[in-house]
Order: structure tokens, then C-alpha cells, then sequence
């Protein structure tokens, strides 16, 4: 099955850059009667294929992190990506015809094209997300996450498609626009990943539960991630996350604070349930301690398999 993953990727590689060389190749170059280029027009057709550009190449970052998650390739993944290959070898001639001639029908011809392709894209990354996450909390998280995106991402497309019956550009603008916020989501994704599958299954509980707080905002988050996902130093990385797993601590020992002050004038049933609370917090907190002596005795690295696997073993062993 590794066999038929590697094939796949393949395939779906060489598709892409003969989507890609294709697009280009049909760039038109018209001439004026004087025998010079028309600028105006070869510009408005770059333009034009350097959205569908975008548009692809997103496509293709996208799907090949889902991928490479993934140990084997199941049927209905496959099914699902080689239908998207097929509707996406349709965008050159989309392209073709958008920029042969941009009107409200054409506008509509590739809207309607890459919602398509979008809707089944993102349909395969949830596919290929579920089935790299086995531990079923967070994977219904994570695949309630994803449908949430799934469903804002449709409503967009759809609202385009009625900008693009009143204005033409600015729809083109907009689809210019997407892909590129769609690849910027995705390096976040990928960077936070990095830092979650460092943690065991019960520090990815309390971080997902905890995620919000530790971050302060999701604006916050995004922007602390996409910096960092732009930064290609292990040393860096990991003095990034000490630092996270400290806020982090903070955020915990504030919590339990807030009980401890409140479980002094609490009735008796209530200081039983903020006593459990506590006792979860303390729990976590020392969890957090252990995982930050950690990566000060161990930098945090890229793939960091020998990390993830030598901790596991330490927690195993208490």
C-alpha cells in the first residue's frame, strides 16, 4: 500500500505540472498593427493564469501534507482525489476562456469549476485528516474543525459567484485572494501540527482544551504561527515552544488560583467539584513542567521522531 501511496503522488505530480505547463503555454501574445506587443492585454492574461497558478499550487501544498501524513491510501480517498484530479485538469481550458474573453459567463464557468475542485479538496484532506488522527476525540475535533472551514470555504465560493454576475474583477481579485489566505491557513495548520504530535494523547487533550487560553486570541495565534512557520531554525523552534509551554504553565497556575480562592467560600459540594478541578490542573501543570524540562534537554526539530517516541517511552515507563 506505501507502493500505491508513492504511485499516487506520482501521478497526481505529473498531472499538475502538465496542468501548469499547459496554462502557460496558452498565454496569448497579441501584436498591434505596428508589430508591437500589446502590453495591456499580455498583462491581464498573466493576471489571469497567475490566479489559477495560485489556485493549483495551494491545491497541490494542501493535499500533499495530507498525504504525508498517511501511511496507506484508502479506496475512498483514492476515488475522491483522482475525481478531483479529473475536474482539475479542466481548469486550463477554464483559464483559456477567461482570458480569451472575461465576462460575466466566463467568470461564472471557472467559479462554478473551482468550487468543485474546492468542495472535493477539501472533502480529501478531512478523508485523509481522519484517518491519520487514531485517537477519537481528537479526531472528531480535528474533523469538526475541518467541516466547520468546509462549510465557511462553500459559503464563500457561492457568495463570489454572485459578485461575479455584477463585478467581474473584483470577483477575479477575490479569486486571486482565496487561495492564497487558503495556503497561509494550511502553513499555520502544518506548523501547529508540528508542535502537536510532540505531545502524548492526554497533552493533546488539555492543549486543544486549553488552546484558546494559552493564545489569548485566534488573531493572535494565527499571526505567533505563521511568523514562526516562516522561520527555519531548530534552535528557534525550540526556544518557540518553551516559550509556548510556559504561557501555557502561567495560564494553568492562574486557573487553579482562581480555584483555590474560591473554594474558600464555597459550599461543600462545590468545593468537592473545585477540589477535582484542582487536582486536574496540578496534574496537567506538572505534565507541562515535564514536557518543558524536555525540550530544554532536547531542541525540538522538524520531523523529531526519535523525540516523540523516546518521551513516550519515559511516561510509559511511570
Amino acid at each position: 500500500m506505501n507502493n500505491l501511496k508513492e504511485r499516487v503522488l506520482v501521478f497526481s505530480d505529473a498531472i499538475i505540472a502538465i496542468i501548469l505547463t499547459i496554462m502557460v503555454l496558452e498565454i496569448p501574445i497579441k501584436y498591434a498593427v505596428t508589430g508591437d506587443i500589446i502590453w495591456q492585454t499580455l498583462f491581464s492574461a498573466v493576471g489571469i493564469y497567475f490566479i489559477s497558478f495560485c489556485f493549483v499550487a495551494n491545491l497541490w501544498f494542501q493535499t500533499a501534507y495530507a498525504f504525508n501524513r498517511i501511511e496507506q491510501v484508502k479506496n475512498k480517498s483514492l476515488v475522491i482525489y483522482l475525481l478531483l484530479l479529473f475536474f482539475l485538469s479542466l481548469v486550463p481550458a477554464a483559464t483559456r476562456i477567461l482570458i480569451e474573453d472575461t465576462t460575466q459567463q466566463t467568470v461564472l464557468i471557472y467559479g462554478i469549476l473551482t468550487l468543485v475542485v474546492t468542495v472535493l479538496m477539501r472533502r480529501l484532506i478531512t478523508a485523509l485528516t481522519k484517518q491519520s488522527i487514531t485517537e477519537l476525540d481528537l479526531q472528531k475535533r480535528r474533523v469538526d474543525e475541518l467541516n466547520r472551514q468546509d462549510i465557511l470555504s462553500f459559503i464563500a465560493r457561492i457568495v463570489i459567484l454572485i459578485i461575479g454576475l455584477f463585478q467581474v474583477h473584483a470577483a477575479l481579485i477575490i479569486y486571486l485572494v482565496l487561495p492564497i489566505l487558503a495556503f497561509l491557513q494550511n502553513m499555520i495548520d502544518r506548523e501547529e501540527g508540528r508542535f502537536i504530535d510532540t505531545l502524548d494523547k492526554t497533552e493533546q487533550v488539555d492543549y486543544f482544551a486549553d488552546r484558546n487560553q494559552i493564545w489569548g486570541n485566534s488573531m493572535k495565534r494565527y499571526s505567533h504561527l505563521l511568523r514562526d512557520s516562516l522561520k527555519d531554525s531548530s534552535e528557534k523552534d525550540s526556544q518557540q515552544w518553551q516559550t509556548i509551554m510556559k504561557e501555557w504553565q502561567d495560564k494553568v497556575d492562574q486557573e487553579i488560583a482562581i480555584r483555590q480562592k474560591a473554594i474558600t467560600t464555597a459550599s461543600s459540594d462545590e468545593q468537592e467539584q473545585l477540589q477535582q478541578e484542582i487536582n486536574r490542573l496540578q496534574m496537567q501543570k506538572s505534565r507541562i513542567q515535564e514536557r518543558e524540562n524536555h525540550l530544554q534537554q532536547r531542541p525540538f526539530t522538524g520531523n523529531h521522531p526519535k523525540y516523540q517516541t523516546n518521551h513516550k517511552k519515559t511516561l510509559s515507563k511511570k
